[in-house]
């Protein structure tokens, strides 16, 4: 063996405490790297069996869908692990700058050095990455099974949508490659955390190693405490203060450490909870069941006006959607209605439109020409007379939904557009035709949530229009003990008219079905939203103990090496309870400090996603603060039982002895 190799390892044992930390560390960090290779890998073993082995001709698309969010997530497992595993062999390094120096003193070259900080990492790996592969594949499996069962949930939900019956099943899967990919990141990821420290040690003289002791930093300048801290703690809470000025390259790592967990956990609580604000206002409170037809499209734009231009492949007329209402009427009591809709065929020019001033200062009210998007409503028969019979409009008449819904920085907002002067609207087609639409009646914001129109508002300017053509139609009813059976019959019915006759039937034949209730797309992506907290919670907290575990590292190991300072205090006159105290200011001082960075770092993280996330829903930004306060009380419970332990420790060692040892290992 190496003499480098072998002094590395005599490192390892002899300090067994700083070894367990950096192991941990390691090991978690193959573990998470591990468990995210057994998604990858289960989630491309899932898409084989629904699609085939080739995934058709889109396989480099769901390809990548499935490996570059686990990309991602590698990089940033690999970035906190390394910087937790950099900070303790950093800890270990300055520990140990006297027997590096003696080693320059008697003939050891930089290299020597480098490779005995490095042939540390490589021990550490050893340890380190089979342990963790073992942890990756029990959470890989644990992970895979609690999400197989979600997707299972979800499939169950899917069913009861679309026409098309469909198995799709998550099993754990492993691959030799998998595991070889992990071991290697992760002995990349320890590497590359020890060659920093490395490459320090390896710069120094034997000089400045023996003459600074366990601080190989020389010091310029004044000093400094803290008045705060004083008046707050004492004299000891002033030498806790100059003590951490003094040493900050050996406090850094574990304030860092300490940030970088509070910055997750803020993170994770603020996501959460943005989460958990999406899921209730995807609540639907009302409870009904719906059947609906929907027409491809061809999307696009004019090439001589700019203007939106979708082409409806196979839209759906009026005497169709009346005659398969009628069949839908006739299974039992309770009635089906119709409600459909064209977005796009048309625009509105503001020609003939008397607008209130909400109108004019709400956003994307108008699109960038100027104009306004327009759908034209369409619905049954029945549903059609009597809302004309509520309003005062005779039939034939078209309608202006008059009222306008719309998101503004988080927040929902609704006003009413139009005055009711007005007569008139100008429609212009998306190659510039334009035409005469009479407004004859409105149906305001009060009439509307009798007539379950409370979902519409899927443009800026709706007319309902008797008889007009629609690119989806939905049929509603609140069937209630009859939902099973009418759901077959229903089936059954669209079956006759738009029989499924392809695998895919929206893109081969131009159109989907879905029978469903209508909470039953919410469902399903609630399913979603919780799997993916419950994985967000499962990385941070693993994540938050490779934080915790080089924090550990860290600070025992800053306190052994300061145990011949200890010592001179004591000899001088401080007092084992002064001693004690100046030590938990320290470590209060040090937690403090990470809450500050940590907390605004976790508090901005969360806000800054929230700030695309408002854009497209009304979800205001907050930050649970029980929950905030609650762990950084648990980290600051934490940093004192750790500071506990050390200081009884070292009860009972020899003041002499200490004094005399060059650092207590």
């Amino acid at each position: 063996m190496k003499i480098t190799s072998k002094l590395a390892l005599d490192q390892i044992t002899r300090n067994k405490k700083r070894t367990a930390g950096t192991v941990t560390a390691a090991a978690l960090s193959t573990a998470l790297i591990t468990a995210v290779m057994c998604f990858a890998s289960s989630g491309i073993e899932m898409l084989k069996s629904v699609l085939g082995e080739d995934f058709d001709e889109y396989g480099g698309v769901y390809r990548a869908m499935v490996f570059i969010p686990a990309f991602i997530l590698t990089i940033l497992i690999g970035a906190m692990s390394a910087s937790v595993i950099s900070n303790i062999f950093q800890a270990s390094a300055n520990d140990r700058i006297k027997e590096l120096g003696i080693l320059r003193c008697v003939g050891g070259t930089s290299k020597q050095l480098k490779k005995t900080v490095i042939s540390e990492g490589l021990w550490i790996s050893t340890a380190g990455i089979p342990l963790g592969l073992l942890l990756g594949v029990g959470l890989g499996f644990a992970g895979v099974k609690l999400a197989g069962g979600y997707i299972n949930d979800l499939v169950e939900i899917t069913k009861s949508i679309v026409m098309r019956r469909f198995n799709l099943r998550l099993e754990f899967s492993v691959s030799p490659l998998a595991l070889v990919l992990a071991s290697a990141f992760s002995l990349m990821t320890v590497i590359i955390s020890a060659l920093r420290p490395a490459k320090q040690m390896s710069k120094m003289t034997a000089v400045e190693c023996v003459s600074f002791g366990n601080s190989h930093e020389k010091k310029s300048g004044s000093i400094t405490g803290s008045r705060l801290w004083k008046k707050l703690l004492g004299i000891e809470g002033e030498l806790g203060a100059r003590n951490i000025s003094r040493n900050k390259k050996a406090f850094k790592p574990a304030i860092r450490a300490l940030s970088m967990g509070i910055c997750l956990l803020l993170s994770t609580f603020g996501l959460a909870s943005q989460l958990k604000d999406l899921e209730n206002y995807m609540k639907s409170e009302n409870d009904l069941l719906m059947v609906d037809y929907t027409s491809i499209r061809d999307e696009g734009y004019n090439a001589e006006t700019g203007r939106r231009e979708d082409i409806i492949l196979n839209p759906i007329g009026a005497e169709r959607y009346n005659e398969i209402n009628d069949r839908l009427n006739d299974f039992g009591d309770f009635e089906v209605w119709g409600i459909g809709g064209n977005r796009d065929a048309y625009f509105v020019k503001k020609d003939g439109a008397v607008f209130t001033d909400a109108a004019k200062s709400a956003p994307k009210f108008f699109n960038e020409m100027g104009e306004m998007e327009f759908d034209m409503v369409s619905l049954t028969d029945g549903l059609y007379g009597r809302i004309c019979k509520a309003v005062g409009v005779k039939e034939g008449g078209n309608i202006l939904i008059n009222t306008y819904t719309y998101n503004q920085d988080g927040e929902r907002k609704e006003i009413t557009p139009f005055s009711e002067d007005t007569k008139k609207l100008t429609l212009v087609t998306p190659d510039g035709k334009e035409s005469e639409l009479d407004i004859d009646g409105f149906l305001d914001r009060e009439d509307m949530d009798e007539w379950y129109f409370d979902y519409l508002n899927r443009a800026a300017v709706m007319v309902i229009v008797p008889n007009a053509e629609a690119r989806s139609f939905q049929w509603q009813c609140e069937p209630a003990a009859q939902e099973e059976s009418f759901t077959e019959y229903a089936r059954s019915v669209m079956e006759e008219y738009y029989p499924v006759l392809s695998e895919d039937s929206y893109e081969d034949q131009g159109f989907s079905v879905r029978i469903s209730r209508e909470d039953t797309m919410v469902k399903a992506v609630n399913v979603m939203l919780v799997l993916g907290e419950i994985i967000l919670y499962g990385f941070v907290i693993m994540l938050a103990l490779i934080g915790f575990a080089g924090f550990v590292s860290t600070v025992t190991a800053n306190i052994r090496a300061r145990s011949k300072e200890f010592a001179v205090l004591k000899s001088v006159g401080m007092t084992s309870r002064a001693l004690r105290k100046m030590l938990y200011s320290e470590s209060v001082y040090c937690t403090l400090k990470a809450a500050v960075i940590g907390g605004i770092t976790g508090t901005l993280i969360p806000w800054l996603i929230n700030l695309s996330l408002r854009n497209a829903f009304p979800i205001k930004f907050h930050l649970p603060l029980c929950m905030a306060v609650l762990s950084i009380g648990l980290v600051f419970a934490a940093v004192l039982l750790i500071t506990y332990i050390e200081i009884k420790k070292m009860k009972g060692q020899s003041l002499i002895e200490t004094i005399r040892m060059d650092a207590i290992r």
